[in-house]
């Protein structure tokens, strides 16, 4: 089986190079991580005890009080941090500072060895959803303890991964533990072939999550900005819905005392943003472009910047989550809600199904349908200063009931790694190799 995946690796690999090719040259996307990704390290080797691994932005900040509770557990722990995608990777540089931060390995076996001879982790934890077959199958070879924590099926996904069941039904069973966030999850891991024994529910670590109290570095420059007007945060938007809520935001601005905060989730949209504000009437500036003279104080601030977003909600009156009036899955609504904030999104939440029905179930937050609809809310919020602290307190409220996740999953790996290998704490590796 899992020769037949490699060659199938392979063969997307010749097919796709051409778009990474030229995605590398246009983008810089794929150039800057590839020696990581392929396993070609320039720092010294050295042992970890465990590797946790993120794939993007979201996940990095949903590890962080899993991670904390490890070290509160276990404070001797080591570990080697990898995330996917470059946004990730700067906000685990920044959140880590402790942790040897790096790429995750492509899923070809020479690049996953690679990343074991050099980082030689006892236990791995992978946050979600991430399965890759190689990766799986060769730390288990090598000995690690295997943990899937918060984990998530989608909607969309679920019905893929119970096609082939056979497959990755052999790649769950090499795992210790299965922890789901909901029951839904726990019984779509079982029906796709994970043994009913390792997986349990331990609810959504993102709901612990903890707003960042560290200062922005702009927050000078961004209080003369908002002033004394109300504050409208876009956050996360994606393709179709900058085109969209611009208008809205024009008829917002001409209405009410209001600053608008539009933050794009990828960096490739900040130019296309930019752009579209460009061809409004609305007066903008880029985060990149701060400070603005005083006398030119703008409208509107394109946040095209990594690892900011989460700070801005304190300023926020009201917040919209992007990637929910489009259908991308949607983005998480705790990181605002946290902050007291009052949130709205779209239908498209199934990435985070159940956290939008229990902010909806507890009037702790708005689903609209249409950009008009975040517009009329964000208004709503404006014009009624008691409404909006009554959805903003049910917001924060909803946030701490639900919390408690991240202590049960960091019990989990701590449990795994006290268990460990006993050669290990002697200095020796599984296999006969000692630690360099």
């Amino acid at each position: 089986m899992y020769v037949v995946y490699e060659v199938l690796l392979y063969l997307v690999l010749l097919l796709a190079l051409p778009y990474f090719v030229l995605t590398g040259v246009l983008r810089g996307k794929y150039v800057v991580n590839f020696p990581l990704r392929a396993g070609w390290f320039k720092h010294r080797a050295e042992s970890h005890d465990l590797w946790i691994h993120a794939v993007s932005v979201g996940e990095t900040l949903a590890a962080k009080p899993i991670v904390d509770e490890i070290l509160r557990q276990r404070p001797e722990t080591s570990m080697v941090f990898t995330t996917t995608t470059i946004t990730g990777q700067a906000q685990a540089r920044r959140v880590y500072p402790e942790a040897t931060v790096t790429y995750f390995p492509f899923d070809f076996a020479f690049a996953v060895r690679r990343f074991l001879e050099h980082h030689r982790p006892r236990v791995f934890a992978t946050m979600e959803t991430e399965i890759w077959p190689n990766v799986t199958r060769l730390s288990k070879a090598r000995g690690l303890r295997l943990v899937l924590a918060n984990g998530r099926i989608s909607d969309r996904s679920f019905p893929r991964y119970r096609a082939f069941r056979t497959i990755v039904g052999h790649v769950l069973r090499k795992y210790d533990r299965i922890l789901a966030r909901e029951t839904t999850d726990r019984d779509r891991f079982i029906a796709m072939g994970a043994p009913a024994e390792i997986v349990e529910v331990s609810g959504n670590v993102k709901f612990d999550y903890e707003p960042d109290s560290a200062p922005l570095e702009i927050a000078s420059q961004l209080e003369a900005m908002i002033g004394d007007r109300k504050v409208v945060v876009l956050g996360s938007t994606m393709e179709g819905e900058d085109e969209a809520l611009l208008p809205e935001i024009e008829g917002l601005l001409a209405q009410q005392r209001a600053f608008v905060i539009i933050a794009p989730r990828k960096p490739e949209r900040f130019e296309m943003v930019a752009a579209l504000l460009a061809t409004s009437s609305v007066r903008f500036v880029r985060r990149s472009e701060l400070p603005v003279a005083s006398d030119q104080l703008p409208d509107v601030l394109l946040l095209d910047t990594f690892g900011e977003l989460a700070k801005i909600y304190r300023y926020a009156t009201v917040a919209f989550i992007g990637g929910t009036l489009v259908p991308t899955g949607g983005h998480n609504p705790i990181e605002a809600a946290a902050n007291g904030v009052p949130v709205c999104f779209g239908p498209s939440m199934s990435n985070f199904r159940e956290i939008a029905q229990v902010f909806l179930r507890n009037e702790a937050g708005a689903e609209v349908r249409t950009a008009s609809d975040v517009a009329e809310f964000a208004a709503r919020m404006i014009e009624q200063p008691e409404l909006q602290r009554a959805w903003g307190e049910r917001a924060r409220t909803t946030v701490l009931q639900n919390r408690g996740a991240s202590e049960r999953t960091a019990r989990r790996i701590v449990e795994l790694l006290t268990e460990g290998h006993p050669e290990r704490e002697r200095g020796i590796w599984p296999g006969g190799r000692h630690d360099a």
